[in-house]
């Protein structure tokens, strides 16, 4: 007998088997917690799972929007098999790990069937920590410590016209701060938006009265998140305008945006 979830050994012949079970149970427990599931297909070691709405585990693929991170598999799984794997807790020692950097996040690989990756690209979403290189504190959705990046852009702006731009904030986060340096500008027009069809407005911001003619800083403190359907990526979408009332007909304008990115 076992349990449910946790899958621990239920003794059931007195003190004669406790010792083996019990300590079974405490490696378990060591780790984090866990969920007996069922494989819905053959699941490699050392891979990130996704749950499909009829209960079999899968490996998780994160250039899908369909499915998200679920849980971790220790060991080989075969199609149709039970076995326990690890929901959010300690992962140690696994060769197919790529080196991981302590207090930053790792991702499911945009490139690999469920591997973990410790770099960024706008197709992974976070899966966890990284604790040492080769160990990472899985725990997917659920980011205590936030990615703080800077992101910048340089606009060539002719007055009165609009132009676009695009920044890798990542899925979803805080916009904290928004620097915009010209060189002679005095009236800029500022928009981000959550999708690339920019029908989705998520901040505007315009300087104006500032006292250095050219530069301006907004601390934004906004949340976002891209709405884009049709594809999984982390960027969040800029438009800029020097405006028709402003003293210069162009400016290159630099902008740069302090994020900080949750997924």
């Amino acid at each position: 007998m076992s349990t449910t979830d946790q899958n621990f050994n239920l003794p059931s012949q007195g003190q004669s088997d406790w010792d083996s079970d019990l300590n079974a149970n405490f490696t378990v427990i060591g780790r984090g917690y866990h969920k007996l599931i069922t494989a819905g297909s053959d699941i490699n070691t050392g891979t990130v799972l996704t749950v499909t709405s009829d209960g079999y585990a899968h490996h998780y693929d994160p250039n899908s929007l369909s499915n998200i991170p679920f849980a971790f598999a220790y060991k080989a799984i075969s199609s149709g098999e039970q076995d326990t794997a690890l929901l959010h807790g300690i992962v140690r020692s696994l060769d197919v790990l790529t080196p991981a950097v302590p207090g930053l996040p790792v991702f499911g690989s945009a490139a690999g069937n469920g591997y973990i990756a410790s770099s960024y690209s706008g197709a992974d979403r976070p899966v966890g920590i990284g604790i040492e290189e080769d160990g990472l504190y899985f725990d997917p959705g659920r980011h205590l410590f936030p990615e703080v990046i800077v992101q910048s852009a340089q606009v060539a702006a002719v007055t009165g016209s609009t132009h676009y731009f695009s920044l890798d904030g990542g899925r979803g986060g805080f916009i904290r701060r928004i620097l915009a340096v010209g060189a002679s500008a005095d009236l800029v027009e500022i928009m981000f938006h959550a999708n690339t069809a920019r029908s989705d407005t998520i901040f505007e911001t315009l300087s104006g009265g500032v006292s250095v003619v050219g530069s301006f800083i907004d601390q934004a403190g906004l949340p976002y998140y891209n709405s884009d359907t049709s594809t999984l990526n982390g960027l969040i979408y800029g438009t800029l305008m020097v405006m028709s009332d402003a003293a210069v007909g162009s400016d290159t304008i630099d902008v740069s945006v302090t994020f900080e990115r949750f997924r």
